[in-house]
């Protein structure tokens, strides 16, 4: 199933290094994003993963249902998880100066600078490796009370370290509600500085049986391409079919 995905995506043809893919969820949760953490562990990849609402276990029981094991990565030092909900949990019983989530506690002019700074120092630690810097749900920022413009400017340092280090690809997750403008604006935003957007809905006619929701597949950079997909989920994978061959 990953290399159906990897197919529909054209990731099988274009090489990631160097670019960035934005994951926009319209929906809950998203099914692609670890389809792309498979692909990225099965191809040797180093991975640096930051997440902001879940723990280390969320990603290695789905990883294990996908074919790979992420706690087996962390530690032989192929992986690296940076945790927001680990590191709150510290910050509350300890006080901590190098804590990357101080800006919660403390108003500072660049609050994420710590977060960033973070993972600058696991990317310089494996010059010469290809590796995947993988941030999921980065609209839980603005939940935690991090203004969009900050939000925007680590998105940029990240996608910079990303051109600095050509041998690496940004891979980042963004949930968008209809009603929320502002990170409506940001996630428009974003969109305009990424190689691959992979815009993911739930089904407007409510749930079906054969389908999980509608994948738009957009390359900003060569093959320019924009293509519609359905999708189904299963415990070990996706399905992906071309709109009304799902029944096929």
């Amino acid at each position: 199933m990953a290399d159906t995905v990897m197919k529909a995506l054209m990731l099988d043809k274009i090489q990631i290094d160097g670019k960035s893919v934005l994951i926009v969820q319209h929906s809950d949760g998203s099914p692609f994003l670890h389809s792309l953490l498979t692909h990225s562990a099965r191809q040797g990849r180093r991975i640096c993963l930051v997440s902001f609402n879940q723990l280390v276990g969320y990603y290695h029981s789905v990883g294990t249902r996908l074919g790979w094991n992420l706690n087996n990565l962390l530690s032989k030092n192929q992986a690296a998880f940076i945790g927001g909900l680990h590191t709150l949990k510290d910050s509350f019983q300890f006080h901590c100066p190098s804590n990357p989530f101080n800006f919660l506690f403390n108003s500072t002019t660049c609050p994420l600078q710590a977060i960033f700074l973070a993972i600058e120092s696991v990317i310089v630690g494996w010059i010469g490796q290809p590796f995947s810097l993988v941030i999921d749900e980065l609209d839980c920022l603005l939940n935690l009370g991090i203004e969009p413009k900050a939000m925007i400017q680590f998105f940029q340092k990240c996608h910079s370290l990303i051109q600095t280090h050509s041998n690496g690809s940004l891979i980042v997750s963004i949930g968008v509600t209809p009603l929320d403008k502002e990170i409506i604006q940001c996630s428009t935003l974003l969109s305009h500085w990424s190689d691959l957007i992979l815009t993911e809905r739930g089904l407007q006619t409510g749930k079906s049986r054969d389908l999980t929701g509608t994948l738009t597949v957009k390359w900003n950079v060569s093959p320019f391409s924009e293509q519609d997909f359905h999708f189904k989920c299963f415990d070990r994978g996706i399905k992906m079919f071309a709109p009304g061959t799902a029944v096929l």
